[in-house]
């Protein structure tokens, strides 16, 4: 019997050293502070409030017989280099003097550079001689010739390597001092899928050494792709973009002051299969020849024009002469006056079109 009290008494005594014991580690653990992953917080998006808006019209070399409309700036396009420079022929001096002839009296006029040849593009980027070459000359004809100021086109689709992305950074930076010591207004254009498809452009560093980035807000959907809109209003979770995103990642890296938005105002016309699929090269068409070929009245087989409300862009089916199936999609005023109806609200309020002659 004395035995077994003192095998209970050890249990007893055993059980409350244990509990003790625990009590004191849990009471440890929860006096401990809980750390917990945090995501940094997402940048924050200054909106200056819109005090005056800029409306600008790009006008080709190939369509100089009229300029139509009512704008602040009237952009010449363009100019191109090559691997000797800036050299004009007579065509493209006189093509100049008409373009400047024909704006009207008291608008600002822009002067294009457009480097959309990739390999005189590197030649350029990499041989700082012949950059400083197409620099002051294109300067120097802008003045010469009474510009504004210039507009750097520069259409690059490698990959963003961090040496390309320097020349592309040191080329811009030194573009735009040249054209402030010459007192001439600097811009850029960049794609509108800058971010999506990861173009090797630093905006915020552009952003920094230009006056205007103007976003060329078309060919989301290109002649090679499969048929969509010319760029969806909104659509990210169909398209994989739209310009709801387009605007939050400019905002992130341009002040909303120096953002210009240019619409282009075409379209492509694909031939698909029966699943939509396009099964050749997208046509393009200025909505003076969709309105003329579709809206005033369509003479093809299972015409169907819609106003698409995701994208706000219209789309057309129709089955041409030869039992063809096709799908266009195109870019209007009405869809523009909604894409400036929302960028307005995020505080864009400066618009470009492309261009002239083509509505």
């Amino acid at each position: 019997m004395k035995r077994l009290f003192v095998i209970i008494l050890i249990i007893f005594v055993s059980v409350f050293l244990l509990f003790r014991v625990v009590r004191e580690k849990v009471g440890h653990d929860l006096a401990q502070p809980v750390y917990q992953p945090t995501m940094p917080p997402s940048p924050t998006i200054v909106i200056d409030q819109l005090h005056t808006t800029r409306n600008s019209l790009f006008v080709p070399d190939w369509t100089l017989n009229s300029i139509k409309g009512n704008y602040d700036q009237y952009i010449y396009f363009s100019l191109t280099p090559s691997s000797a420079g800036i050299t004009l022929t007579s065509l493209e001096n006189k093509n100049i003097d008409a373009f400047l002839a024909t704006v009207p009296q008291g608008k600002q006029t822009l002067l294009t550079l457009a480097m959309q040849n990739p390999d005189i593009t590197s030649e350029i980027l990499q041989q700082k001689a012949l950059q400083q070459k197409v620099i002051s000359q294109t300067v120097s004809l802008a003045k010469t010739k009474g510009f504004s100021g210039v507009v750097l086109d520069l259409e690059m689709s490698g990959i963003p390597f961090g040496s390309l992305i320097d020349e592309i950074n040191n080329f811009t930076q030194a573009f735009d001092a040249y054209a402030k010591n010459n007192h001439l207004q600097f811009d850029i254009t960049l794609y509108g899928d800058t971010f999506y498809r990861l173009r090797p452009f630093d905006v915020k560093t552009i952003a920094a050494h230009s006056d205007q980035v103007m976003i060329m807000a078309y060919d989301f959907h290109k002649a090679r792709s499969n048929p969509g809109p010319n760029f969806p209003l909104y659509g990210q979770n169909i398209y994989g973009y739209d310009m709801t995103k387009m605007a939050d990642d400019f905002l992130q890296a341009v002040p909303n002051q120096k953002l210009s938005v240019i619409f282009g105002l075409f379209g492509y016309d694909w031939p698909v299969n029966n699943q939509g699929k396009a099964i050749g090269q997208g046509q393009p068409l200025t909505d003076l020849q969709i309105q003329n070929k579709f809206l005033n009245g369509c003479p093809f087989k299972d015409c169907q024009i819609k106003r698409d409300p995701v994208s706000a862009e219209t789309v057309i089916h129709y089955t041409d002469t030869n039992n063809q199936k096709h799908i266009v999609w195109f870019e209007d005023m009405q869809s523009i006056a909604a894409k400036e109806k929302y960028l307005r609200k995020r505080g864009i309020g400066n618009f470009a079109f492309w261009a002239n002659s083509y509505f």
